[in-house]
């Protein structure tokens, strides 16, 4: 059995949040959900529980592979209670929980020779088989479509991709808005320094003048010595 087909099966995990998920919804587990206004309703809880599903640790997988998934795993469980006449030989608690609760009141499951239900609304993949990982996977029937129709699942990928694109769109606006910030932020400390540089320049041209105006009053005072000087010794007797 390669590595891939491993990968490919839904963690225990998934397989228990799926049965909680349609212990909740038991008319959308047993397919009863007739109508436009059913159809609706059942691709919007296929939807969410999609969504719920691929954030747990296991396989991410579109919609309609769900659905075929729980579809195998109904037929499988109905399968086994057939063959063995008994739901007692059901080895799994997971599978004895889907017996009790969505087929212990179906009068085909304890008619051997019948044919197994086939839900006409999924189609066949291969599945996770909680026993085991390394048993076989049993036969399933045949499945037919979609019930929200190829055009609607096509309809929510492109919805999906849409919203991913978005949120990837949104990230890189958030970060050149960071980076913008980070900008603005180094463009003030830039000019805060230059206020600092302008006052220092401004202090050290005033020290300037300031020596400068002390210059020239000493030698106004040398120039009025000098000329005392020369009074002086102009006027003295020889």
């Amino acid at each position: 059995m390669s590595d891939r087909s491993i990968a490919s099966r839904p963690s225990g995990e998934q397989v228990m949040a799926i049965v909680d998920f349609m212990e909740q919804h038991p008319v959308l587990a047993l397919g009863q959900m007739r109508g436009v206004e059913g159809r609706e309703e059942s691709k919007k809880l296929w939807f969410q529980l999609t969504r719920i599903v691929n954030n747990i640790n296991g396989p991410t997988r579109p919609m309609k592979s769900w659905i075929k998934f729980w579809a195998d795993k109904k037929s499988t469980v109905r399968a086994k209670v057939q063959a063995a006449g008994d739901p007692n030989s059901l080895c799994s608690n997971i599978e004895k929980k889907i017996y009790d609760l969505f087929l212990a009141n179906d009068n085909t499951v304890n008619q051997k020779n019948m044919s197994v239900k086939q839900e006409s609304h999924f189609i066949e993949e291969p599945y996770f088989n909680e026993n085991s990982m390394d048993q076989s996977t049993e036969a399933q029937p045949a499945l037919a479509s979609d019930p929200v129709g190829d055009a609607e699942d096509q309809h929510i990928v492109i919805l999906q991709k849409l919203v991913t694109v978005m949120s990837d769109q949104a990230s890189a606006l958030t970060q050149l808005a960071h980076a913008s910030h980070a900008n603005s932020q180094a463009m003030e400390r830039l000019a805060e320094a230059s206020q600092i540089q302008a006052r220092a320049l401004d202090r050290l041209a005033t020290s300037f003048e300031s020596i400068g105006a002390a210059t020239h009053d000493v030698r106004t005072a040398i120039i009025g010595i000098d000329a005392s000087m020369k009074r002086f010794y102009t006027n003295s007797p020889t």
